[in-house]
């Protein structure tokens, strides 16, 4: 099958700049490589991320979110100057390409390298780009105002563009490698807002005008980014990633999961997630707030309220906190609906809960969400029990319900659930917000 648009053409995986020419794709003569991103030059940031989908989509593009705006390739045969490459995402802005991010090493996806490992590829990775560019990298050695520890970075601007080589090496080991190009800056502005920096000053007040009502009732905010943990146990960081996005800080998750400590198969802990956040905000002007959180003692009481209920019902009863080594012991035992009853109708609780998911979605600040899957049904997720991290950025009022999403990419933009359910299986409840 062969397209034709006018600005470049593809031949044998490597993509010309050719005025008033044409692309001429021959999808079975293609190698996965990403080698014309770069050569293409100053022609990438004029391209509709559109062109580039139908163009590169046997490299394994796909759309990140259903308002394509950024295309996302785990293609395991995705290559660049002939290494292999991970996780790469492209992000437009208006319909334009604006960012390419491409995973040369991370550990939530890639078992860990050596120390000599890790050296060896960001030296390979340099002079592969220097070669490429014809360019010599410039000092880019300032890390002093980014949360993440131990971040090196070497940049090369050429005619049209900026191209920076990203590592960090944690107590953990090798964190990330990572290869980032993006339109050339004018005046002195800095390629790469990651973690602890931030170049425009977010206001509470503008917040708002993101919060659009239907006349059915929906009261949701726009415009949060959309990202994709993948396989690997990084739902709390993936959300706390698209919180910062929609705050205008390019970070990622990798950066967050070096501040959390996250592993790929046992996730993050919500004290160790709430730490991190504190972090990655010093600096930028954001706040934030624990507003709902159970400790052992609080949690231990709505199972002792949860065991009075099952008994008057003849329902299963919780076992002995104290005797069981996993929160998942417990939520296995009960019955999911009288617990809803315990949670709905005792005390104030549920409706400090609905006043709190108001309030913040009114002020378009979207809530990280903690919670146990697997009591209540949920349609196509990945993830069918234990615990989970996602973000709140909807009410319905009128139907009693809650509007939710999940960082797993496209079709988890927007997802529902009764309130009083989502009441149940919370188990931590944070935001993050401007300071003013």
């Amino acid at each position: 099958m062969e397209m034709t648009t006018p600005g470049w053409m593809l031949r044998a995986g490597a993509l010309a700049l050719v005025p008033m020419m044409a692309i001429s794709l021959k999808a079975e003569d293609e190698e996965k490589s990403l080698d014309p991103v770069l050569q293409v030059g100053g022609q990438l940031w004029k391209t509709n991320i559109d062109v580039f989908h139908k163009h590169f989509a046997q490299h394994g593009f796909r759309w990140l979110s259903a308002n394509k705006s950024a295309l996302r390739s785990v293609d395991e045969e995705l290559e660049m100057f002939g290494e292999p490459v991970g996780e790469t995402i492209v992000r437009s802005k208006n319909g334009i390409i604006n960012s390419v991010d491409i995973s040369v090493f991370n550990r939530g996806d890639r078992r860990g390298i050596s120390h000599t490992e890790y050296d060896e590829a960001i030296e390979k990775w340099r002079d592969y780009i220097t070669t490429a560019t014809d360019t010599r990298p410039e000092s880019a050695s300032d890390t002093k105002d980014s949360a993440v520890k131990g971040l090196k970075r070497r940049l090369w601007y050429t005619a049209d563009s900026s191209i920076l080589l990203e590592s960090s090496w944690s107590r953990n080991g090798a964190e990330f490698i990572r290869v980032r190009l993006a339109p050339k800056p004018k005046g002195a502005f800095y390629l790469g807002n990651t973690t602890g920096r931030v170049r425009k000053q977010v206001f509470r007040g503008d917040l708002r005008r993101n919060v659009v009502k239907s006349q059915e009732g929906d009261v949701r905010i726009k415009g949060i980014p959309m990202v994709d943990q993948g396989p690997k146990g990084y739902c709390a960081v993936a959300s706390a990633e698209r919180v910062f996005r929609y705050y205008g800080l390019s970070t990622d998750q990798h950066e967050m999961a070096q501040l959390a400590n996250s592993s790929a198969g046992g996730g993050t802990s919500p004290q160790m997630m709430y730490e991190a956040l504190k972090k990655a905000s010093n600096g930028v002007q954001l706040r934030v707030f624990d507003v709902m959180s159970y400790d052992y003692k609080e949690f231990q009481d709505w199972i002792e309220a949860y065991n009075r209920a099952a008994r008057k019902q003849s329902g299963p009863l919780a076992p002995d906190l104290r005797r069981v080594l996993y929160v998942d012991q417990i939520y296995d035992a009960i019955d999911p609906e009288i617990y809803l009853q315990v949670k709905a109708n005792r005390g104030n609780y549920f409706e400090g809960f609905q006043d709190d998911v108001l309030e913040n979605i009114d002020d378009g600040i979207p809530l990280l969400w903690g919670v146990y899957l697997g009591l209540y049904p949920e349609k196509d997720i990945p993830q069918a029990r234990g615990g989970h991290m996602r973000l709140i950025i909807g009410y319905n009022r009128k139907d009693g319900e809650l509007i939710y999403t999940d960082s797993w990419g496209a079709g988890h933009e927007s997802k529902r659930m009764p309130m009083d359910q989502a009441f149940a299986m919370t188990s931590g409840l944070y935001t993050v917000k401007p300071a003013r």
